[in-house]
C-alpha cells in the first residue's frame, strides 16, 4: 500500500472517530436532559393537595398588587418577628408563641382550627381563603429555604366518610413521601413522619371531624448537630401539643421538663 494511501485511510479514521464520538456526546447531553425534564416534572407532581392550592395563591393566581394574603393575615391577628435565619432557639420559651383561634375570626372556621404558632421563627407569614369561604390556609416560610408550618381547613369530598378521607390523604402521604413512619393512624386521625427530600422533614397531622378536613403540617431542614435535633424536636412537639385538632392530650411543657422527660 502506497504511502498517499496510508495517510489518507488514516485522515478517514481520525474524521470518523471524531464523528462517532461526536455524536455520542450530542446523544449523552440530549438524553440528560430529557432525564432531568422527566425528573423535574415528576418532582412537581409529588406536592401534597394542600400545599398545591397555597403555592397557586402564593404565587399570584389569586392575589393582587397589594399582597392580599400578607394584608389577611393581619386581619386574622396573625404578626410574626420577621427572621432572616431560622434559629430554633426562638422557640423555647411559652411567650415566644401565640394563639389563633379560628371561630373568633370566621364564622366558617371549625372550633377545631386553633393553635399555636411561633412568633419569631420565620421570615413571612401569609393566610389564604378560597372564594366561597370554604377553604382556609395559613402559611409561616423561612428565608432561602424550604421550612414550613401549615395550618388548614379544607371541606372533606361529598360522600366521603371520615374513614374513607383519613385514607385516601394517607395513601397520598405514604407514596409522596420517603421513608414514611406512621406515628398514629385511627378512623378519624393519622400523624405520620417522613422526608421530601433527603435534608427536608415532614411532620404532618390529618383529622377529619364532621365537615371538614385539618391539617398540620411541619417541614424543617435536617438538622446537623444534635443539639439542633433536640431544638427541632422540642418545637415539633410543642405545635403537636398546642394544635387542637391534633388529638394531644397533654398541654406543652417547658424546654427544661422536655429535656429531663417529665411532665
Amino acid at each position: 500500500m502506497s504511502e498517499h494511501m496510508k495517510k489518507m485511510m488514516k485522515k478517514v479514521f481520525v474524521a470518523f472517530c471524531i464523528s462517532f464520538f461526536g455524536m455520542f456526546g450530542f446523544l449523552y447531553v440530549f438524553m440528560y436532559m430529557v432525564s432531568q425534564k422527566e425528573y423535574a416534572e415528576a418532582d412537581s407532581m409529588q406536592k401534597l393537595d394542600v400545599e398545591d392550592w397555597v403555592e397557586q395563591e402564593h404565587t399570584g393566581e389569586q392575589s393582587t398588587e397589594e399582597d392580599p394574603e400578607e394584608k389577611l393575615a393581619d386581619r386574622w391577628g396573625i404578626r410574626i418577628t420577621s427572621r432572616k435565619k431560622l434559629d430554633y432557639h426562638r422557640v423555647l420559651l411559652e411567650e415566644d408563641y401565640d394563639w389563633f383561634s379560628g371561630k373568633d375570626v370566621e364564622d366558617n372556621m371549625g372550633e377545631k382550627f386553633s393553635f399555636a404558632y411561633p412568633k419569631r421563627l420565620f421570615y413571612e407569614v401569609e393566610a389564604f381563603a378560597g372564594k366561597n369561604e370554604d377553604r382556609y390556609a395559613i402559611a409561616f416560610r423561612g428565608r432561602d429555604n424550604d421550612a414550613l408550618l401549615l395550618f388548614s381547613q379544607e371541606p372533606k369530598p361529598e360522600g366521603q366518610t371520615a374513614r374513607d378521607a383519613v385514607s385516601a390523604q394517607y395513601g397520598e402521604d405514604a407514596d409522596t413521601l420517603s421513608n414514611v413512619s406512621t406515628i398514629y393512624r385511627s378512623s378519624a386521625l393519622y400523624i405520620v413522619d417522613g422526608f421530601e427530600k433527603e435534608d427536608l422533614e415532614v411532620y404532618k397531622v390529618v383529622r377529619v371531624d364532621g365537615d371538614n378536613i385539618y391539617t398540620m403540617l411541619i417541614k424543617t431542614p435536617v438538622p446537623v448537630s444534635e443539639d439542633e435535633k433536640t431544638l427541632v424536636s422540642y418545637y415539633t412537639e410543642y405545635m403537636y401539643r398546642s394544635c387542637s385538632f391534633s388529638g394531644s392530650t397533654k398541654s406543652p411543657r417547658s424546654y427544661s421538663k422536655f429535656l429531663l422527660g417529665t411532665e
